[in-house]
């Protein structure tokens, strides 16, 4: 309990509780503070882990399960709510999800990747297929292994196209509206990015597997920060795979190779 091997996915619920899911297929539960509240293991981890998790629109826990071709809807005390997803390369359909986000209207999209570099719109609760975008290639509106995606206030959908090396931006209708990013590891440039998280003042946290850093844009897609580096002490990463914010814009990072989760308090603005 409290130890974890290989975390790659984090989120928060309504009470900012902070839930992992490592290599192992489990999942466990902790306070804002870092105490170990719950646990439980998914019970199928023959064909592959789950991994991609997100706050359901009842403060729940959304957690996908890519080898399954499903989505999982947990409640606060680890039972299961509600599960969706048929598998299948038809649009509507799941093949290799890999990661999801909640819209302000309750909307939910889910990135796919291998057989279908796309993503997909559902309405709520996963029942009504809405549209889908993207299609394999490195041109404007393509995809490479959509790793990480997140909407803002606006209900704009952000996408860490990890292979890409870019981050792109559609609006709530699926429309491409712009990209920035390129492979390489100078400030600004990207190496993997496998996750994106967008705080309440519009900054972009974009976590990077291959360069073991956090980089913060703003609004207009300017660097103002980087955050970590690789190494193994307090504040550095080894292939971070995952982030969340909580209510409070506070930042968890599920550093995979250093087999631990690290928080970092939101700095007050001057």
């Amino acid at each position: 309990m409290g130890e974890f091997n290989k975390p790659r996915s984090v989120a928060v619920d309504g009470g900012d509780n902070i839930y992992v899911i490592d290599i192992t297929g489990r999942v466990q539960k902790f306070t804002p503070g870092g105490d170990y509240v719950l646990g439980w293991q998914m019970p199928e981890t023959d064909k592959g882990k789950a991994k991609g998790m997100c706050t359901a629109a009842d403060g729940g826990i959304l957690l996908v399960e890519p080898h399954y071709t499903r989505v999982n809807h947990f409640a606060r005390d680890g039972s299961l709510v509600h599960q969706w997803g048929e598998e299948g390369r038809e649009i509507g359909k799941l093949i290799f999800p890999r990661a999801i986000a909640l819209a302000p209207d309750g909307s939910m999209w889910v990135s796919e990747y291998s057989f279908a570099e796309r993503i997909q719109k559902f309405g709520p609760g996963g029942t009504n297929f809405l549209f889908s975008i993207g299609e394999p290639g490195d041109g404007p509106g393509q995809l490479n292994r959509a790793e990480g995606i997140t909407v803002d206030g606006d209900g704009q959908l952000y996408v860490a196209d990890s292979v890409n090396h870019r981050v792109q931006v559609f609006s709530a209708d699926g429309i491409y509206l712009r990209q920035y990013g390129h492979a390489g590891s100078k400030p600004g440039e990207m190496s993997y990015p496998y996750d994106i998280r967008i705080d309440a003042a519009g900054r972009q946290f974009v976590c990077e597997f291959g360069n073991s850093r956090i980089q913060v844009f703003d609004r207009e897609d300017r660097l103002i920060e980087v955050i970590g580096g690789s190494g193994a002490a307090p504040g550095a990463f080894n292939n971070p795979w995952a982030i969340t914010l909580d209510s409070q814009g506070n930042l968890i990072v599920a550093d995979s190779l250093n087999h631990r989760v690290q928080k970092f308090w939101r700095k007050k603005q001057s």
